[in-house]
């Protein structure tokens, strides 16, 4: 059997920390985590997020009731705010975008055609009503978080990320949520999605159990085994 790559064995050992040492991340360690997530792809290199370092111990103290009041939230030495943009797919922003693409790979670029696209209703979930929309920006901000949290445990920085959060969706604590995003100068195009902890980690937990490969990975059809 071939060795695994250097990637897999962080993979593998990869488990969420809710347990932190009260010590700080390095301003450029916790740059590089965040520069990860940047680099994440995303459909149509729309690239529908931004991502605020929190380390205020009153706003951690306001993001913990907002997710149904997780201690563990205010002990991490930084929570990052992740936010979807709506905005990412409006005709200003993707033109832009698409030129900027084009001449980087040294392509032509043709307006009309882009925006033709965005008239049309499977290329821009604009068109497709809100729930489309936040079920897209979840999608592509979850690549951005894969990055993120595996170059946090690249790092030896532990991470954890928050699926029980009140926002615009759960409908849940508005007041509070409202009083966050303006706390925190977050336009009306822009929500709070998710949080993701960060902090040294103060244990070492085991991975979880995965299900087994065939169990979730076929070849060519639904449950054909996947043949070495």
């Amino acid at each position: 059997m071939r060795q695994m790559s250097e990637l897999m064995p962080e993979i593998a050992r990869w488990a969420s920390i809710r347990r932190y040492e009260p010590r700080p991340i390095p301003n450029d360690v916790l740059k590089r985590i965040l520069d990860a997530a940047r680099r994440a792809p995303s459909w149509a290199n729309v690239q529908p997020w931004h991502f605020i370092a929190v380390k205020d111990k009153a706003m951690k103290s306001k993001l913990r009731q907002l997710a149904v009041g997780q201690r563990f939230i205010e002990s991490a030495d930084a929570v990052i705010v992740c936010c979807g943009d709506r905005s990412a797919w409006s005709k200003e922003q993707r033109i832009r975008q698409m030129k900027a693409l084009s001449e980087a790979l040294g392509q032509s670029f043709d307006e009309d055609r882009i925006k033709r696209s965005l008239d049309d209703p499977a290329y821009n979930p604009l068109l497709r009503g809100e729930d489309v929309l936040v079920a897209r920006l979840y999608e592509q901000l979850s690549l951005a978080i894969a990055f993120m949290i595996l170059q946090a445990k690249h790092e030896g920085v532990g991470s954890c990320i928050i699926g029980a959060f009140a926002n615009e969706v759960t409908a849940i604590n508005r007041e509070l949520y409202t009083e966050v995003c303006s706390s925190l100068g977050i336009p009306k195009d822009a929500m709070i999605l998710t949080l993701v902890t960060l902090g040294y980690p103060a244990e070492d937990p085991k991975p979880r159990p995965r299900k087994a490969f065939d169990e979730v990975v076929s070849l060519e059809r639904y449950k054909n085994p996947f043949i070495d």
